[in-house]
């Protein structure tokens, strides 16, 4: 129990404390973040946050999950979550090729999955498919890893929301793996709040962002707990009142912002005959802002949305995977396009209010501009 509140604890001052100094640095050195017509943000901002809460995190634990004995088990999680990091940093230095970065991640899922023992075994009935064998274990924990990981780096557009999601997402899984007395794992996530915590007091002020190199360890870390969450929930006995009678589906809406987002922008692109990773503001995020919403409030919203999803999943728990998933994703593609209809409304009214101040604008471009 203490080492939960110390692991916080520490993690908490480490990065608090070095995040002023990392601004310092960028500010002295001219290491900024742009801006331009498709960022949100108006002036020059350091991007280099992953770098506190990287070390506020592995920090804290390594040092207490040392006190607890279980150093062991947690060296290649720590050795794979430091490669996403480097090629993170490296990628906000000087931008690499996604082909690059899904290498590495490559290379590091393999380290948790081959050395550390963490990958899929089964999908528990989702899609008929109960037990897999090795091979297909080991791709399907890769394409979680690639998917979930990158995930949580394109969500990453607004002040707070990539920080606070996964504040969300970690106390689920940290409380639930406490409560299991799986105080390893808990030491992951509870260390990973406290250093997103001291990260965003300065992330919501706009001083500085994540960058990559905090990004990428995010879903990295969300991949990985959810891997182990699955695998640990399905060894657990039924009558267990912490056990899950439908992973999947909870899972889908623990993680629904990032993954719903990165299919829906993806989906775009395609149908626009665009590569899924060509930069835009199609984001859901984005949205909000051009609804005229801060950038806390477009947190604050997308945060209540992902933690009503999870309440769901709870309270529907037992109900068949094949169903619950579906419900899911046709609930978010109603709510992001109730949210499209919104927008536009609101920048069409807008545009008709400019057009009736700007007495040069013609009938015709009113009509243009409204559609």
């Amino acid at each position: 129990m203490y080492s939960i509140i110390f692991c916080l604890i520490s993690s908490f001052v480490i990065t608090y404390f070095l995040t002023p100094e990392i601004i310092h640095v960028a500010h002295a050195n001219e290491y900024h973040d742009e801006p331009d017509e498709r960022k949100i943000h108006s002036h020059k901002v350091p991007r280099f946050g992953g770098i506190a809460i990287y070390l506020g995190f592995i920090l804290s634990m390594l040092v207490w999950s040392f006190i607890q004995d279980q150093f062991v088990n947690i060296q290649y999680f720590a050795a794979a979550i430091t490669g996403v990091f480097i090629v993170g940093l490296r990628d906000d230095f000087m931008p690499l090729s996604p082909t690059v970065k899904v290498t590495i991640e490559t290379i590091a899922a393999f380290l948790i999955m081959y050395l550390g023992d963490i990958r899929l075994t089964s999908l528990h009935g989702f899609l008929g498919v109960y037990e897999i064998n090795e091979y297909w274990g080991y791709a399907v924990t890769l394409l979680t890893v690639i998917v979930v990981t990158n995930a949580f780096n394109l969500i990453d557009g607004i002040d707070g929301l990539a920080g606070t999601i996964s504040i969300i997402i970690f106390c689920f899984y940290g409380g639930w793996f406490f409560m299991n007395h799986n105080y390893t794992t808990a030491i992951i996530c509870f260390s990973m709040i406290g250093a997103l915590i001291g990260f965003l007091i300065y992330n919501y002020r706009t001083h500085i962002f994540m960058g990559d190199s905090g990004s990428l360890i995010l879903g990295f870390t969300a991949a990985t707990l959810t891997i182990s969450f699955i695998n640990q929930n399905a060894v657990m006995k039924t009558t267990n009142v912490l056990h899950f009678l439908s992973p999947v589906s909870l899972v889908s809406c623990i993680l629904v912002y990032p993954l719903f987002d990165t299919l829906r922008v993806f989906v775009i692109r395609i149908l626009e005959k665009r590569s899924p990773f060509s930069p835009d503001r199609n984001h859901l995020h984005h949205l909000l802002i051009d609804a005229k919403l801060s950038h806390i409030q477009a947190t604050l919203i997308v945060s209540l949305v992902n933690v009503f999803f999870i309440i769901f999943a709870v309270l529907t728990d037992g109900k068949n995977d094949n169903i619950l998933v579906p419900i899911v994703v046709f609930t978010a593609f109603l709510l992001s396009t109730l949210l499209k209809v919104i927008v536009n409304k609101i920048n069409g009214k807008e545009k008709v209010i400019e057009a009736e101040v700007n007495p040069k604008i013609t009938h015709l471009q009113i009509n243009k501009q409204v559609k």
